[in-house]
């Protein structure tokens, strides 16, 4: 039987946050979602993971990001994108925050999928794809 084609994916930064804090790091989201998908990530994610990181005095969530991802700047194109997202978000009173906004317009912009612990955020955009958490691999102890 031939090997399912492995997909990009960005990570939004709770998936990174989720595994950091998670004892268990082989039952972690970010480590089931490692056998189906490559990881990429928005620079805001890395904004918004050290900021936490550095306020909390948790310099070893840092760590993670030492991970090879593909890292995915912010362009011109994705900063239009956002302005137009949280335009029509403020319109419909269902702001998300500009960080979410900005790695949404990521998404879109690369036409990848998300991979987010923080569903009700992303759910609000319209044309980006969820990763459904469930459909992640049981991992055997």
């Amino acid at each position: 039987m031939a090997a399912m084609a492995r997909r990009n994916v960005i990570l939004d930064s709770s998936i990174i946050i989720q595994h950091a804090r998670t004892h268990n790091k082989r039952n972690s989201l970010l480590a089931k979602s490692e056998q189906i998908f490559d990881h990429n990530l928005s620079v805001i994610s890395i904004y918004e993971i050290e900021l936490g990181a550095y306020r909390a005095g948790r310099t070893s969530d840092i760590d993670i990001l030492k991970k090879s991802f593909i890292v995915l700047p912010l362009t011109k194109e994705i900063a239009r994108r956002a302005a137009r997202l949280d335009v029509d978000l403020i319109r419909r009173n269902l702001q998300i925050g500009i960080k979410d906004t900005f790695i949404a317009a990521t998404c879109l912009t690369h036409n990848l999928p998300i991979l987010t612990v923080n569903i009700r955020h992303f759910d609000r955009i319209d044309g980006l794809e969820i990763i459904d958490l469930n459909a992640l691999p049981l991992i055997d102890e």
